[in-house]
């Protein structure tokens, strides 16, 4: 049967077998401005006409990738109220200062850079479960940086909307959400984070519960508006961060509520974790998660993909896990070649994969490494 590149990626993601391996790139948002020079950084984080959604979507009709991740769905404009002056001299990004002493410089090589006049860390006795609100108002993609969300129902989705026009019917749109951890971290740091984790964890798993049914909520509004897949980055749920206890009695059973709202909704879900993740891979898939990445192999974290393959890969899809710095940052095309084939050879051992790199696709990453990707699963990655 030949496939569509969308169908191909449901195929792999329900575990079935498709006609050959999909491949599918997450680009960083330094790695989509440096390709497109034009696209200016404030419109790319706030979508301003479409703006978001047409870098990601470029890059991967330019990548030949079968899929595309909108990495942040619901980007609300710039409030140009809260704004005193830009500055676009800046040789890094315009910097915007705002009213209330905050400055950001809008990278042209990397996410934001947000500056606080103030610290906006909080102590944990000043957070209430009760008082967080259940319709999200922002991601936290980063420390001290939040994407603030439109407030309307159409802004909230409009990047999925805007992407499927872009692409068509035949590409896969995948969305985004944040690990209810994220948001624990956002308000109080991760050092914080980490003490109230293991000195009041009730009170952390109730705030946990709260962030997580705001988050659910974004979920069904994503399905809704026809997303084809959801990922879930929690890049705080590895071992660096926190225990395998830590991870199974506090992170898991609030990830696992967004997990049943794209259950509820026959969207498939994958968690977005870094680093090393080696002594959790169960618990990851014991969550619920119908997939997972990065995956990230020495040196950067300390999974093999064919160990991977062996514990998970008769039970969830496995996206990954080409090495984003030493093999295609830094590597010639012909390593990005011979790796990717080696990846191939081994995760084509599992029931669902999905060929990609580990993490994002860092910013300075040569094209042409890219390119080589939809290459090799043509030649090599038939079933």
């Amino acid at each position: 049967m030949t496939h569509t590149s969308r169908t191909r990626l449901a195929a792999a993601m329900r575990l079935e077998r498709p006609d050959r391996v999909p491949v599918m790139c997450q680009p960083s948002v330094g790695f989509v401005l440096r390709q497109l020079p034009d696209l200016d950084p404030i419109d790319l984080w706030h979508n301003h006409d479409g703006a978001l959604a047409r870098g990601f979507c470029t890059i991967s009709q330019r990548f030949g990738f079968d899929g595309v991740l909108i990495p942040a769905v619901g980007a609300a404009p710039l409030d140009e109220r809260a704004v005193v002056r830009i500055d676009r001299q800046n040789p890094e990004g315009p910097v915007v200062y705002f009213r209330n002493g905050d400055r950001c410089v809008y990278c042209r090589n990397d996410l934001p850079r947000y500056t606080h006049a103030v610290a906006p860390e909080r102590d944990l006795a000043d957070l209430d479960p009760a008082a967080v609100a259940l319709q999200l108002s922002y991601h936290p993609p980063s420390t001290r940086l939040r994407m603030w969300l439109a407030e309307g129902p159409a802004g909230r989705v409009a990047e999925l909307h805007q992407a499927r026009a872009l692409v068509g019917p035949d590409l896969s749109i995948h969305g985004a959400l944040y690990s209810p951890e994220d948001y624990l971290i956002d308000l109080m740091g991760a050092d914080g984070a980490m003490i109230a984790l293991l000195t009041e964890p009730e009170k952390c798993r109730d705030l946990l519960a709260r962030f997580a049914a705001a988050v659910a909520g974004h979920a069904r509004e994503q399905i809704i508006a026809g997303v084809d897949a959801l990922n879930v980055s929690a890049p705080w749920a590895g071992q660096s961060f926190v225990s395998p206890r830590l991870h199974r009695e506090l992170l898991a059973p609030a990830q696992a509520i967004l997990v049943a709202a794209a259950k509820a909704g026959r969207v498939p879900s994958y968690c977005h974790t870094c680093g090393a993740i080696g002594d959790r891979l169960e618990a990851i898939i014991d969550t619920g998660f119908d997939g997972i990445e990065c995956l990230d192999p020495p040196p950067l974290g300390n999974v093999e993909l064919a160990d991977a393959v062996r514990r998970i890969g008769h039970r969830a899809f496995i996206k990954g896990n080409i090495d984003p710095v030493h093999t295609l940052l830094q590597g010639t095309t012909e390593k990005v070649r011979t790796d990717a084939a080696a990846r191939l050879e081994v995760g084509m051992q599992a029931r669902g994969f999905i060929l990609s790199t580990a993490c994002a696709i860092a910013p300075d990453t040569p094209a042409a490494n890219v390119a080589v990707l939809r290459e090799v699963v043509e030649r090599y990655g038939r079933y």
